[in-house]
């Protein structure tokens, strides 16, 4: 077949070239920034435009190389500043880079950074742009003082930070907060969540009594919530001897996970008071797979009402199955997982 000129010319056009910068730079952004800024050699047009890009990705990078992309970077209103733990680089350096993020107005913020103490600056806590914060194995917490405000926040994500006790004071700074993820490392005698906003709640706290339960004993830890506008609630606990939970009213999905490492009675007791406080949701997924003996023997004694639940995934023996349904009327899923 003869191939016509008017083909050849319409294959020879660089169509991606065509297109606008600002829509070059939006495909740009869901590149790393390693590989966004390797687009400059295409062609004179493409030398900087990676600069214009409102996401910056730093994946394997080393230090060097993190600081001359930024001394070039023209955006003013970060959208998305991430680093990984791969980075090459001193701790310190992490926090002049968290400050170069703040200072373009940055919306989410994400470091990772393992098993290291960054240096957080206090400019962190008092962002007048930050919607989404997560930080990941970044040490600990700078003594913050008064100062927080995060008039925009809605999503805060901290994976092992040591110095919760300030965690109360960060929270009274963010006004709008909705989102809160706790990954925590057993640190603390008494703990309390409180925010009036906060719809999705996830804790993991993990304890050193799953290494020698008979050794670590803790009767004064105790974990607090108080969020009345909670939704979901997923928590996985190992460590705490008491567990309050405050207005549940507006809460329809939990996902609980309980290690009774102690095999208490008075621990056990807890538990299944945290539990009552559960009745209201529609969705149920318990976990009561490890040592429940006397979180059972409590069970048979109470009548626990969950007339809200349509859908039950239980990871148990079969005892706790017939107190569980005695008062479900609702119920319309049920998946199972029997524990021997």
């Amino acid at each position: 077949m003869e191939i016509t000129e008017t083909y050849r010319r319409n294959i020879s056009i660089d169509r991606l070239s065509e297109l606008p910068d600002s829509v070059l730079c939006y495909i740009l952004s869901f590149l790393p920034t390693q590989k966004s800024v390797a687009t400059s050699i295409l062609s004179r047009r493409w030398r900087y435009l990676w600069t214009d890009v409102p996401n910056l990705y730093f994946n394997n990078e080393n230090q060097g190389t993190i600081d001359r992309v930024l001394s070039l970077y023209n955006v003013r209103n970060i959208i998305t500043f991430r680093l990984s733990d791969r980075i090459d680089c001193d701790d310190y350096q992490i926090g002049t880079w968290i400050t170069f993020a703040i200072e373009r107005n940055v919306q989410n913020l994400d470091i990772w950074r393992q098993s290291a103490d960054v240096f957080l600056p206090r400019s962190l806590f008092t962002s007048k742009t930050l919607v989404d914060l997560r930080l990941h194995c970044c040490g600990e917490f700078p003594n913050i003082g008064s100062a927080v405000s995060l008039p925009l926040l809605k999503k805060l994500r901290l994976i092992f930070i040591r110095g919760h006790e300030f965690l109360p004071h960060l929270l009274s700074g963010c006004p709008v907060l909705e989102e809160l993820v706790l990954y925590l490392s057993f640190e603390y005698r008494s703990f309390t969540i409180s925010s009036p906003t906060i719809k999705t709640l996830v804790i993991d706290i993990y304890s050193d009594i799953r290494k020698d339960p008979d050794e670590m004993y803790y009767t004064g830890y105790s974990l607090e919530i108080d969020t009345p506008a909670i939704v979901y609630l997923q928590l996985f606990d190992s460590a705490n001897y008491h567990i309050k939970f405050g207005s549940v009213a507006s809460l329809t999905e939990a996902s609980v996970y309980i290690q009774d490492y102690r095999n208490d009675f008075l621990y056990s007791r807890s538990v299944v008071e945290f539990i009552e406080r559960l009745r209201n949701v529609r969705c149920l997924n318990l976990d009561l797979s490890h040592r429940a003996e006397n979180i059972h023997s409590v069970f048979a004694a109470r009548t626990i009402s969950f007339r809200n639940v349509t859908k039950l995934e239980m990871t148990s023996d079969c005892r706790f199955l017939p107190k569980l349904l005695e008062n479900a009327n609702n119920l319309e899923i049920l998946i199972l997982r029997e524990v021997c």
